[in-house]
């Protein structure tokens, strides 16, 4: 009965009791990525990018964490090319971001897309869940 009443007292303070414990590798990962794909895109754009990598983790076509989905070849345009950070104070809406979405603040708006490019053209076997800015995300076509 204590710990129904802890995990109630939890939730009801904003806690998401169901939240992945990720690594500060992991954040910082995730936080490089938003930053460098859609800090032009606003605050929609940045939740986006960080559900795709996310979303990608729980597929098991792919990494199970996002720094090994974010490194795998020919996935992100910036991803080892030496690209800094020349907007800190993007780099760390970036980050906070990451931490909201990890704490359960926000909820996945793309309906489960597991991919995103800016030439609006859906891979094969995909379909548009939504475009924001100059970019498409995408999920796959259920069959």
């Amino acid at each position: 009965m204590i710990k129904l009443l802890f995990l109630c007292l939890l939730v009801m303070l904003g806690t998401n009791v169901n939240a992945t414990n990720y690594t500060e590798k992991e954040v910082k990962c995730l936080s490089l990525n938003t930053y460098h794909e859609a800090r032009s895109e606003g605050e929609k754009g940045m939740l986006a990018t960080i559900f795709v990598v996310l979303n990608r983790t729980k597929d098991s076509r792919f990494p199970s964490t996002p720094c090994k989905v974010i490194a795998q070849p020919n996935q992100f345009e910036w991803y080892g090319k030496g690209k800094t950070i020349k907007e800190p104070e993007m780099y760390d809406k970036a980050k906070q971001l990451v931490h909201d979405v990890i704490e359960g603040k926000h909820k996945d708006f793309t309906r489960g897309s597991l991919y995103f490019n800016a030439h609006h053209k859906a891979p094969k076997g995909t379909m548009c869940t939504i475009r924001i800015g100059n970019h498409s995300f995408y999920r796959e076509v259920k069959k």
